[in-house]
């Protein structure tokens, strides 16, 4: 399988040495477009961790088979089986949701061409805020494909290690699930389990509403800090590498109706991407918030 990286370099260079040291992938290609700086995967003032020789002799060193490559155009994309788009630097900073968009999609537009005409086959996994929006908006440049959205990662990772945290256990034991949108994250503790124990038999209900709570008001448009984004991506990478058919919540595009959208909901992955759907199980409640998420995000997507 290969992978390749377009975007923020050091970013690129954390994710590529993760899927090295997995080896879910036979190549990792670097990916730059015309306008791109050629040193890209140089960054001192971004605290790059060297230059690609660097990561090509650790790989070596930590005797890897996967291959890296870099290329100066978007002809790098060809043969891709995953082309991962990784968010510009500082677009942490951003909380106006135009200037995210704005941003976001400027970017995308750079390698949407390249990506039609060399990878069209290629599973997408958009990392560039709002993950949902820029997930449409490929969508609707290329008349459908595979586009994962990786949104809601930072969102299920804090859910995760509040429920560690709060019931004192290894993270390891927690199951989480949460639902949203680019704009509202749910968490759903029905489906929330220690070790296949449901969440509302260790903790009072005043503490899961607390815990929900804490995390349906996480700051909207912001996207995932560096680590939390790169073991996101290194999940979804590996689920269709070795076509372990998981179940995450990732954005994929849902139809309610005559309305089709991209949401953050459990989806399974596998060789070909997001094979289905998980259906779940919503109180009246939920049930309510899934409708506002569907009607906020077809009125936010429309492009």
């Amino acid at each position: 399988m290969k992978v390749a990286l377009l975007g923020n370099s050091q970013l690129a260079v954390s994710t590529a040495w993760g899927l090295c040291q997995s080896e879910a992938a036979r190549e990792v290609a670097f990916v730059a477009d015309a306008t791109s700086n050629k040193d890209r995967f140089v960054h001192p003032k971004e605290g790059a961790p060297g230059n690609l020789q660097d990561l090509v002799e650790a790989n070596a060193l930590s005797a890897s088979d996967t291959a890296i490559s870099a290329f100066d155009s978007l002809e790098g994309l060809a043969n891709a089986d995953v082309v991962v788009l990784l968010p510009p630097v500082g677009q942490s900073i951003f909380r106006s949701p135009q200037a995210s968009k704005t941003t976001g999609i400027a970017l995308t537009r750079r390698y949407v061409t390249g990506i039609e005409q060399y990878a069209s086959d290629a599973k997408i996994l958009v990392a560039i805020s709002p993950t949902n929006y820029i997930s449409a908006w490929i969508h609707q440049m290329l008349d459908g494909g595979q586009i994962i959205g990786l949104g809601n990662g930072a969102a299920t990772a804090h859910l995760a290690s509040e429920i560690a945290k709060r019931v004192d256990v290894s993270v390891k034991d927690v199951m989480a699930l949460a639902i949203g949108s680019d704009q509202e994250t749910y968490p759903l503790p029905q489906y929330c389990r220690v070790n296949g124990i449901p969440l509302n038999q260790l903790i009072s209900e005043t503490d899961v509403e607390g815990l929900c709570e804490a995390v349906t008001q996480r700051s909207p448009y912001a996207i995932s800090g560096e680590w939390t984004l790169v073991s996101h991506i290194l999940q979804v990478v590996s689920a269709i590498a070795l076509d372990k058919k998981r179940v995450m919540s990732v954005g994929t595009r849902v139809s309610a109706g005559t309305t089709s959208v991209y949401l953050n909901v459990p989806a399974q992955i596998g060789y070909d991407g997001v094979a289905s759907i998980v259906p779940l199980e919503l109180t009246e409640q939920q049930s309510d918030q899934f409708r506002k998420l569907v009607g906020q995000s077809a009125a936010d997507q429309i492009l």
